[in-house]
């Protein structure tokens, strides 16, 4: 099976230093100001950042409805990379994802970087749950939240 087939990738340039870029993606006194698509909050429950650690957290969508959110950390890497299994409490491996934090001119540039376990898989979240405009909105919420005095 071919890697590209289930392989979602997105990536910006945050105007800020890789640490602070570092610190609003693993502190929840920030990650719950900008994580997740437009009109989405976030309540993280707990986060543990360290290898085997979770982050377990809910997103409301703008009418209301939750959804409940695991992450299971594989590699932790600061400043540089972050690595881990994202599902839900009852399936907590539905995809795979890589985050990369790399300093460039102006800023730090974020690559996430999302393995689903087949094509179908990467197709749904596509196509029903926007899975790139959602990733792109992400971000554009991180360097917002990361530009604002």
């Amino acid at each position: 099976m071919n890697k590209s087939d289930r392989e979602i990738i997105i990536s910006r340039t945050v105007k800020a230093t890789r640490s602070i870029v570092w610190q609003a993606w693993t502190d929840p006194a920030h990650v719950d100001h900008w994580f997740g698509p437009n009109g989405f909050t976030n309540k993280t429950l707990s986060m543990d950042v360290r290898i085997g650690g979770q982050w377990k957290f809910t997103m409301t969508s703008g009418e209301g409805r939750v959804f409940e959110n695991l992450v299971t950390y594989t590699e932790v890497s600061p400043i540089d990379r972050l690595a881990y299994d994202h599902g839900d409490w009852q399936n907590p491996k539905q995809f795979e994802a890589v985050i990369t934090f790399e300093e460039t001119e102006g800023g730090t540039l974020v690559t996430l970087r999302t393995l689903f376990p087949n094509k179908e898989a990467r197709d749904f979240a596509v196509k029903e749950i926007g899975a790139i405009e959602g990733g792109q909105q992400t971000l554009a919420r991180l360097d917002d939240y990361l530009s604002t005095p």
